[in-house]
């Protein structure tokens, strides 16, 4: 899902991110990650510049694998994601509102994560496929999750920490999603008694499949809040002959999920919607966009967070 839409995450929330002030009456922050224009210093400054002046908060998203050994036997994390968290942490305007997201999971969202991938030269294969071969409800694969996470609460200070992102995608088998409830139980426990004034809390992916709501409900004793990952432009049924008029939506598209636990605080951990036309032919991907139906599919989920009182939109 992320390698679909990564492109288009900032293109929604450059317009419609903007600082609170006086008259506003949103019950929610709203801000983007720091993904640039292009991969050259120059961008990236200009996407913190932009955030600086703009957004309420900021989103430090981690997805590129974990660094289990480093995080398991307590030593220097890789030289590549220091440098990566220092850029963060220095570029982040004072008063930002943070949120920290980790993905335990790998591309799929349905295995665990690889090795970092960045690792540094003393990582060898054979340490890498060691991690790799431990199941995810191993008490090391835990352990070294639960370190790496604290690591990056303490030099990031969030506000919001999602600690399982997109953890309800619908191909899930039965046996390895059983085993993922396992450690995110086991490691919602352990952070939450490390940090208890913070929320902790996973990422639903929204698809329309009864599938999707049954995944959701089962991890609901593991997730302070009911937070949301939708890209409805590659999946929602309105859009199967390429028409991606939010105004098509199924009613309900969004509100089963909050409808769930009416009790837990409603977010947006991440969206985007297209504003032209996605043609990809290798994932058979046809859609239409426009800028218009980006704006009301903005207008949409702001409508939503505001009448659920949702902490953040991303």
């Amino acid at each position: 899902m992320k390698k679909l839409s990564v492109l288009f995450v900032l293109l929604v929330f450059f317009a419609g991110c903007r600082k609170k002030t006086a008259a506003d009456t949103r019950s929610f922050y709203m801000g983007v990650t720091p993904w640039p224009a292009d991969f050259t210093d120059a961008e990236l400054g200009n996407a913190y510049t932009f955030i600086s002046g703009n957004c309420d908060m900021v989103s430090h998203h981690f997805d590129d694998g974990v660094p289990w050994e480093e995080a398991w036997q307590q030593q220097a994390m890789p030289v590549q994601l220091q440098q990566e968290l220092n850029t963060r942490i220095t570029k982040t305007a004072p008063g930002k509102k943070i949120l920290l997201s980790v993905a335990p999971l790998n591309l799929t969202r349905k295995e665990k994560a690889e090795y970092y991938t960045r690792a540094d030269v003393g990582i060898t294969d054979s340490i890498k496929q060691y991690w790799h071969s431990l199941a995810f409800n191993d008490p090391k694969v835990i352990t070294a999750y639960v370190r790496y996470v604290s690591w990056l609460i303490d030099r990031l200070h969030p506000d919001f920490v999602n600690y399982g992102v997109e953890s309800t995608v619908d191909t899930w088998d039965t046996h390895s999603f059983d085993l993922y409830k396992l450690f995110l139980a086991a490691v919602y426990t352990q952070l939450k008694s490390r940090y208890p004034a913070l929320p902790f809390f996973v990422s639903f992916m929204v698809y329309e499949d009864p599938l999707a709501l049954s995944l959701a409900s089962q991890l609901l004793p593991y997730t302070d809040y009911i937070t949301l990952s939708a890209y409805p432009y590659t999946s929602v049924s309105s859009s199967a002959s390429g028409n991606t008029d939010p105004a098509l939506f199924p009613a309900d598209y969004f509100t089963r999920f909050p409808d769930l636990a009416p009790a837990k605080p409603f977010a947006i951990a991440e969206t985007g919607y297209i504003a032209e036309d996605l043609d990809i032919p290798s994932f058979s991907l046809h859609r239409q966009g426009t800028a218009a139906w980006q704006k009301a599919y903005l207008e949409k989920i702001c409508t939503l967070a505001n009448e659920r009182k949702a902490r953040f939109i991303i």
